[in-house]
């Protein structure tokens, strides 16, 4: 990417009097000037220049791009867990296929960074099966 440009000229007719009004932007961000024929004050902000511009659409593209990228990520990570768990509640070959497929749901919420309160909520049924 290009440097930024840093010097911008600003031009404008006055409303009132209809004479050129023109200003450089430097550094700042917002400059004020008057119009030479009836002194009327401007405040003028920065202009946005196509490299800025262009700048901020590769940030933002990049970053749909990684959050699609994890989402199609979670999405594998997901169907690879429910197929997962299926094969456990439908394999008998244990016997004790419902105990491991909660247990493999648990450590997949434990590795993937889920919310803290679904572990707790697996802890909990758990306990209360293990009561009854």
């Amino acid at each position: 990417m290009r440097e930024h440009i840093q010097n911008i000229q600003v031009g404008f007719k006055c409303p009132d009097c209809g004479q050129d009004v023109s200003t450089y932007f430097m550094q700042e961000q917002v400059c004020t000037v008057r119009c030479g024929g009836c002194n009327r004050a401007y405040t003028l902000m920065k202009p946005t220049i196509g490299d800025e511009i262009l700048l901020d659409w590769e940030q933002e593209a990049l970053y749909h791009k990684l959050r699609a990228e994890r989402s199609e990520q979670d999405n594998h990570n997901m169907s690879a867990l429910i197929i997962k768990v299926i094969e456990l509640l439908t394999w008998r070959d244990q016997g004790d296929g419902q105990t491991r497929a909660i247990q493999t749901v648990k450590e997949w919420l434990a590795a993937s960074g889920k919310p803290q309160t679904l572990l707790e909520l697996f802890h909990q049924s758990t306990s209360i099966k293990r009561e009854n």
